[in-house]
């Protein structure tokens, strides 16, 4: 099958003569880093995500493996820059969402929107994710709760179970516990077993999740 958040910058103060000014250097950075990005998203698009390679992408963007590696230490660092933005704007829109609704907006009827809006940007970004899940799952340190943007999700989520509690839409329940289980559900791995091996369709999964954790609670 075929599918279309991350280092800071470094730069290096040397001899002015031997190294562009500042602006000079920072414009050649960005560069790299755009044909690096731009190479692998033509790669991620006619391949498959797992099959491309970190020599793939030096290769086709042109850039020497050294300069590539410097940036990203693997293809999971280059599909959390290709996401970064997105996502910060995906989790952005899911705030203001939430914020603009009025009060005659339940919180649960705002939980079932908000699941299905992340399972959209799932399903739409899910091999990108599942790479970028799959290559910091194989590190030491790493815990699902502790990624960036499932800490946005959880405290988008949380606020609106614990006002479905306030206000009776639901018993007292153990809100991390709940949020925490709703996001495992929600992760690229979860959905594409569901999808691909199961044979689920988008709207199966979504009528499941919203069955068991807004009808079910």
């Amino acid at each position: 099958m075929k599918h279309p958040d991350t280092n800071e910058n470094s730069l290096y103060n040397q001899d002015m003569k031997a190294i562009p000014p500042c602006g000079r250097r920072e414009e050649r950075d960005s560069e790299y880093r755009q044909r690096i990005l731009t190479s692998a998203r033509s790669l991620f698009e006619t391949n498959q995500i797992e099959s491309v390679t970190m020599h793939q992408i030096a290769k086709e963007s042109g850039v020497g493996q050294g300069t590539l590696y410097r940036r990203y230490a693997h293809i999971g660092e280059v599909c959390s820059d290709l996401l970064r933005s997105t996502t910060a704007q995906f989790l952005a829109s899911l705030e203001e969402g939430l914020a603009d609704r009025g009060p005659e907006v339940t919180a649960m009827n705002q939980l079932s929107d908000t699941i299905v809006r992340i399972i959209d940007f799932v399903d739409d970004k899910a091999s990108l994710l599942s790479v970028i899940n799959t290559m910091y799952t194989e590190k030491r340190s790493f815990y699902l709760h502790k990624k960036p943007i499932y800490i946005r999700l959880h405290s988008i989520v949380a606020p609106l179970i614990t006002r479905a509690v306030q206000q009776g839409e639901i018993e007292q329940i153990d809100v991390d516990l709940t949020v925490n289980t709703i996001l495992a559900s929600l992760t690229p791995e979860q959905y594409l077993y569901h999808r691909e091996i199961l044979g689920y369709s988008k709207q199966q999964f979504v009528e499941g999740i919203c069955r068991l954790f807004v009808k079910g609670i």
